[in-house]
């Protein structure tokens, strides 16, 4: 016969499930710190090509700048001078011919409101060749605030802006009068300026020569609506009969042969 005796001062616990538990667990963090050490791997390989790209194209613009300065002092030479200021007067010649007085007029006719006269016209293009058109206008304050909303609408004028005004000088003493919202004043606009291309010029053209037909039959029914109410309204001139014209010295004697006895 055998006894049992259990000489131990804690009860039996299985711990193998809580060891398999952190064998998964340390073999999971393992996988993912190699993960991230993979992956700073690649980003440092990563920013070292970018930081030998960045070198490179600072080394070209370095070449490029050093190139074009040496070609500044070879064309700043005596001998070259002269090339040098023909060839800005024919830059800014083919500037000034590509600037179109007839296309601005005509954004401005579409954009000018009634009441407000243009008095001076200076384009001004920078070296980027972006256009800035100075305009000098005259009238009255609401028909100039007209005329900025207009251009502020319009595709071909950017940033509209006063830069300055005066007011017209009048009959009193000095040439000065008090400034009032009805007299005419001078402003000083300032608006960068888009021309239209070549595309856009005859889109607008074949618009102009072949208008939309529900336009024309929009029109032509407008005009027949106004020639019926015209109709329809009673005419308010009077007509009066001529009355015979007055006769002096009695009267006249009958015409030979006109049936009339004598």
């Amino acid at each position: 016969m055998r006894i049992a005796i259990n000489l131990a001062t804690r009860p039996y616990t299985d711990q193998r499930p809580a060891l398999r538990q952190l064998r998964l667990g340390m073999a999971v963090l393992a996988v993912i710190l190699a993960l991230l050490a993979l992956g700073m791997l690649h980003f440092h390989q990563a920013a070292l090509r970018m930081a030998a790209q960045q070198q490179s194209m600072d080394l070209a613009i370095a070449k490029l700048q050093n190139e074009q300065q040496g070609y500044k002092n070879q064309m700043q030479q005596p001998a070259n001078a002269r090339v040098l200021t023909q060839a800005d007067f024919l830059n800014q010649l083919f500037d000034e011919k590509s600037f179109s007085w007839t296309e601005t007029m005509e954004d401005l006719e579409t954009t000018l409101p009634a009441g407000v006269q243009v008095t001076a016209i200076e384009p001004v293009r920078d070296k980027e060749g972006n256009l800035t058109l100075h305009l000098r206008v005259s009238g009255n304050r609401d028909r100039v605030v007209d005329l900025l909303r207009a251009m502020e609408h319009s595709p071909r004028f950017v940033s509209p802006r006063i830069v300055g005004e005066n007011a017209e000088s009048g009959n009193g003493p000095g040439g000065l009068q008090p400034i009032s919202d009805s007299m005419r004043v001078n402003f000083d606009i300032l608006a960068e300026y888009s021309q239209a291309t070549l595309a856009q010029r005859k889109a607008a053209l074949n618009a102009r020569n072949h208008p939309n037909p529900q336009t024309k039959q929009n029109a032509s029914s407008s005009a027949q609506k106004s020639s019926a109410k015209a109709a329809r309204k009673p005419s308010a001139v009077k007509t009066r009969a001529a009355s015979p014209p007055k006769m002096r010295g009695g009267p006249m004697p009958p015409r030979p042969g006109s049936g009339v006895p004598r």
